[in-house]
């Protein structure tokens, strides 16, 4: 009866973590959505895990963080968050299968910042012409 019953409860608590998980992703999909992004697609995540050694114990954490790729302006844009956190970042501009460095953006972009940042007269990573098409949405 035991093991009936630990299965059951073992069960249910997968479910509950994956429900969790997509939630969180669904989540961060709504908010890219509601600051102005409509082309967004398939949310993923990843575990960073970390470990620090304090004294003679080593500390061992791990935060999940969630991905989504965004097209703006012909440009397919990947932004970042830690899940459970607000706020998300631009993390990467992907240019024909490459991820050029674009190092020092804000965070909690909009899309019409986006859009003026790709715009702007700021330095752009090597690739950056041979996507950004400033017709397209």
């Amino acid at each position: 009866m035991n093991t009936k019953v630990t299965s059951v409860l073992l069960a249910l608590g997968c479910a509950a973590s994956l429900v969790a998980c997509s939630s969180n992703d669904d989540k961060f999909v709504e908010e890219l959505k509601a600051a102005g992004f409509g082309t967004i697609g398939e949310p993923r995540s990843e575990s960073e895990k970390k470990s620090k050694k304090i004294g003679k114990r080593t500390v061992k954490s791990s935060q999940k963080v969630l991905e989504v790729t965004v097209r703006v302006k012909g440009c397919d844009l990947e932004f970042e968050k830690v899940s459970g956190q607000s706020g998300y970042w631009l993390d990467e501009l992907h240019v024909n299968g490459q991820e050029p460095d674009w190092p020092g953006y804000p965070e909690n972009l909009k899309q019409q910042d986006v859009v003026a940042l790709l715009a702007g007269n700021q330095p752009k990573p090597a690739g950056f012409d041979t996507c950004y098409k400033p017709d397209q949405a």
